[in-house]
């Protein structure tokens, strides 16, 4: 038979281990997983555009035997609502199969940790149809897990095709252009991700290939001591320009490509296709940008599920015991 005072241990140690589960310290790991961000600087192309073209924070590349460029977009069909510009690259005029011109970002990232990318915008084309151009132009990301910043080393299953189909280039269907949006999850390897993003031109043509890139984003776990995309900007724009076959200037859509025979910029420019820049009407408030929400990734509750799931359990056995005392005394009498 239970004594008096073994009911009182019994519960004096039951109120002592829930108080302990309760102020117990959050572990460092849970702490860090709370600290979710966008991890992308520039990733809406809102703060701005180097002399060459690319949105400040990124990096550019192409392979030349084309006439590719870089440049910002302000051309309000192409545009999302609430912002002003968009990464422009485009591809035209191909001597060679598969041309490619793109842009990359290094980001610190949290090994082991899963983020999720997602990447907004369109394609257009001369042709404007998949099926008259055979999917000639496909956009395309990669990742080097290590922060390399060698496109051409990427391994090959670490490049994705977007599942989006070019429209046309001036004259979208119902005169309204189709956003695309696409997500994955990606797994941090290390603690540094290079994310690429190209335009694929497949066939030997004179077509044109505008990509446009609204918005990038890699959402989820930031390391200690991250700055947020606004600060970052400022820190990693110095990038260094394009290389020879990659320079354009920075006042029409693409100006320069590789000389096959020399290596060095040819003169020659891209006539100007895109249409005129609209500005954004006088009367309309200036832009602002700030972090994009965040999505995908929330809070990390694994260790409040811990501690719940722990009290819950202690109160059971709390509850059962008083139950099994009262019961056997019931018994006794």
């Amino acid at each position: 038979m239970f004594k008096a005072n073994d009911l009182g241990l019994r519960m004096m140690v039951s109120l002592a281990l829930i108080a302990a589960l309760l102020y117990l310290p959050v572990p460092a790991y849970s702490q860090q997983n709370s600290n979710i961000q966008n991890l992308i600087a520039n990733g809406n192309f809102q703060e701005g555009f180097q002399d060459f073209g690319v949105g400040y924070g990124w990096g550019a590349f192409s392979n030349g035997q084309a006439l590719v460029g870089w440049n910002v977009d302000t051309w309000e069909k192409v545009v999302p609502s609430g912002q002003t510009s968009a990464q422009m690259i485009e591809i035209k005029n191909a001597q060679e199969r598969d041309r490619y011109a793109g842009i990359y970002q290094t980001v610190p990232v949290v090994a082991g940790q899963q983020y999720k990318l997602t990447i907004k915008g369109l394609i257009r084309s001369t042709e404007g149809d998949v099926q008259i151009s055979d999917y000639g132009y496909r956009l395309q990301y990669g990742l080097d897990y290590n922060g390399g910043t060698a496109w051409e080393l990427v391994a090959g299953e670490n490049w994705h095709e977007l599942p989006w189909n070019e429209q046309p280039l001036y004259d979208p269907a119902g005169g309204a252009y189709r956003f695309d949006t696409f997500e994955a999850t990606v797994t941090a390897k290390s603690d540094q991700l290079t994310l690429y993003l190209r335009g694929w031109k497949k066939w030997i043509n004179n077509g044109s290939g505008i990509y446009n890139i609204q918005e990038v984003s890699l959402v989820g776990p930031a390391p200690a001591g991250f700055e947020s995309s606004m600060g970052q900007v400022a820190s990693v724009s110095e990038a260094a320009p394009p290389a020879a076959e990659q320079f354009i200037a920075s006042a029409a859509p693409g100006q320069v490509s590789e000389n096959p025979a020399s290596g060095q910029p040819d003169s020659q420019t891209l006539p100007p296709d895109n249409p005129p820049a609209v500005e954004a009407p006088a009367n309309e408030p200036p832009q602002t940008t700030a972090p994009l929400p965040v999505s995908g990734q929330g809070q990390d509750d694994s260790i409040n599920y811990v501690v719940i799931s722990s009290i819950v359990l202690l109160l059971v056995l709390f509850v059962g015991a008083i139950t099994a005392t009262i019961r056997r005394r019931k018994l006794t009498d």
